[in-house]
């Protein structure tokens, strides 16, 4: 579990984030939250879902990256096998905060986290208590995802509304002829989205939807990749096959 703690000069000035142990941190995600401005450069590595955010209110797109908790293949002993990464990973190890005030969050820190040290990486503060340009970079990429972040939920609300979410369990298929359902997941309605109206159609191209929700389809067949970094990692859990079946929860 994460341990976050309110960034501060006084309190994290001899603190350095090392940057190439973030993959430690990446590899504990088997699901990674993806933007919608961001999905069609995902789509193209990762097979990309709609899934509930952690308070159930509102979907998120987010990138498979593993057939089980915890598990990413695209990770492998430190290195990180993916080209591109998704601001929510990319703002590790830091958070944001909206609990004292929704117009200027804290700044969290995990402290937990495998690339933070006292010894190695960047650090946060210069000797006059002010953020180093590291820090300030990843502030602005923080408040890029906040901004992100309430875009998604806004569009994905519209496509909500338009009955384009549909829920679908993925059915893993092991070497050893086991099965395990896995659900929570959802993807595009395409019969609904074929039968759109003109109307509907161009508002999605207007919103800058209709690519997202064609590439989230295409999506489904880097699977296979997921499939061959799953069996190159834990070769005794080797995936023969991964099923889709629409689900009605």
């Amino acid at each position: 579990m994460p341990n976050f703690q309110t960034l501060s000069s006084d309190l994290h000035s001899e603190i350095r984030v090392d940057e190439s142990k973030l993959t430690a941190t990446f590899a504990k995600f088997h699901l990674v939250n993806v933007e919608v401005k961001e999905a069609v450069q995902a789509s193209c590595e990762y097979p990309l879902f709609f899934s509930k955010a952690a308070n159930n209110q509102y979907w998120t797109v987010s990138a498979l990256c593993g057939l089980a908790l915890q598990e990413n293949v695209f990770e492998t002993q430190g290195a990180w096998l993916a080209h591109f990464t998704p601001l929510s990973l990319k703002t590790l190890p830091f958070t944001l905060s909206f609990e004292n005030s929704t117009d200027q969050p804290d700044t969290l820190l995990d402290m937990d986290s495998p690339a933070v040290s006292q010894n190695t990486g960047e650090t946060l503060f210069l000797s006059s208590k002010r953020p180093t340009a590291y820090l300030d970079n990843k502030k602005k990429l923080l408040s890029e995802r906040v901004s992100a972040m309430q875009q998604t939920a806004a569009l994905l609300n519209q496509v909500s509304e338009m009955e384009l979410i549909q829920p679908v369990d993925l059915i893993i298929e092991y070497a050893d002829n086991t099965q395990q359902r896995v659900g929570g997941l959802a993807t595009v309605n395409e019969q609904r989205l074929h039968n759109l109206s003109s109307d509907e159609m161009a508002l999605l191209h207007q919103k800058g939807l209709l690519n997202v929700l064609f590439n989230v389809l295409g999506s489904i067949f880097q699977v296979n990749r997921i499939i061959r970094l799953h069996n190159t990692k834990f070769p005794s859990r080797a995936v023969k096959n991964v099923k889709f079946e629409t689900s009605k929860s």
